[in-house]
């Protein structure tokens, strides 16, 4: 008996962990020293932070959505002043949600001290089920209390939390534009300078945009750095983007250091291909014996119909087997593209041919490293850029 073996290759798994304020209760406070009041007093009433943990499956076989029911090893940790301590279950201060579908749920019972914010660490983990990896969930969020006497300012974008980008039908750029208030006034120009930056998932920091060390070809900050406009065909799978502000009620915000208590938003933007159909038409049912290839062509689709360009983001390969009377055919890689021209040559005088296609997404475009994390760039010192 001839075996042989079959195995599933299941692409990776992606894992994202966002945290959200659950009720009315702000994860931000503030502090009036002349009445000794906190506002709100989180031992009078906790503010409650949830992490939201999603999976998304490229091979379909897992459902999107959320998955805090299926987390297990949940455990929180308080990071005040660089010193890390585990959340213990004893600790009256915090009150943990271990399972169920708010798994990871937090109440914070406790005051944050002025301008020293509590960094609140998230842990979890998950299996795939698909293959028993084991995924490390980690996130961090904060806890700020700011001097209730003046007025701090807001920062806000004219952007989501997160932004899902088709690249089959959306525009490939989109300008975040950046507002500070204080209370319901727009801060005066002159008093507030905004710094984008750019998150650098290798080396695990944020760099601003525009400078040297930063990979900034897919965003482009405005001469007065109050927008920024992301190209997001060019950013590869995601991309995540940070605003801070500088505020100074004297007219010198240049002079102010940016620090965990500055004026702050992150959004991100992830690269997404709905679901298409596809198939080929324009082969003959019988084929001439003096024929010497067949060229069919290509339809790719989805819920709104046809798609316009689909080469952009999307290859279609071409197969063709020798047909026989019985047992399995071994396909063959022949063409790619829409409309290719197929030879006739494996066509079996008696059983004929059977040709197949698939429909593949070829990946976004990015810049690429070599083994030792050096950026691929031309004899200019321009990044390549590669599909």
């Amino acid at each position: 008996m001839k075996k042989k073996r079959f195995d599933f290759n299941f692409r990776p798994l992606r894992i994202n962990v966002s945290f959200s304020v659950d009720g009315s209760v702000p994860d931000r406070q503030t502090y009036d020293a002349d009445s000794n009041e906190y506002t709100p007093d989180y031992t009078v009433t906790p503010a409650i932070i949830q992490p939201n943990v999603s999976r998304m499956d490229k091979d379909e076989i897992l459902l999107p959505g959320r998955i805090n029911q299926y987390l297990t090893n949940v455990r929180w940790y308080e990071i005040v002043g660089g010193v890390k301590t585990l959340i213990a279950s004893n600790n009256a201060s915090y009150e943990i949600t271990t399972s169920g579908d708010n798994a990871g749920r937090i109440k914070v019972k406790k005051n944050a001290a002025q301008s020293i914010p509590i960094t609140l660490q998230f842990y979890g983990e998950y299996i795939d089920t698909r293959t028993n990896q084991l995924h490390i969930i980690q996130g961090t969020n904060q806890i700020f209390c700011d001097n209730s006497t003046a007025y701090m300012p807001v920062l806000s974008l004219n952007a989501a939390d997160t932004t899902i980008y088709n690249p089959l039908s959306d525009a490939d750029t989109q300008t975040v534009t950046a507002s500070l208030k204080l209370g319901t006034d727009e801060c005066p120009t002159d008093k507030r300078l905004f710094v984008w930056e750019k998150w650098n998932p290798n080396d695990l920091v944020w760099a601003v945009v525009g400078a040297e060390t930063t990979l900034d070809y897919d965003v482009t900050v405005s001469t007065d750095g109050v927008s920024c406009t992301v190209n997001r065909s060019l950013m590869g799978a995601d991309l995540y983007l940070r605003c801070r502000a500088k505020y100074d009620i004297n007219g010198n915000p240049g002079s102010v250091a940016l620090g965990d208590a500055s004026p702050c938003k992150v959004i991100s933007f992830v690269r997404r291909l709905p679901k298409f159909e596809f198939d080929y038409f324009g082969v003959p049912t019988n084929i001439p014996a003096d024929l010497m290839a067949v060229a069919p062509f290509a339809k790719i689709w989805n819920a709104n119909g046809d798609l316009p360009i689909p080469e952009r983001e999307l290859l279609a390969l071409w197969y063709i087997a020798t047909n026989q009377a019985s047992g399995s055919l071994s396909y063959n890689l022949v063409a790619q593209g829409m409309n290719p021209t197929i030879p006739t040559a494996a066509l079996s005088q008696i059983y004929g041919a059977v040709i197949g296609l698939d429909v593949i997404d070829i990946g976004p475009v990015a810049a690429m490293e070599d083994g030792n994390g050096v950026v691929f760039e031309d004899g200019d010192g321009n990044v390549l850029l590669i599909h």
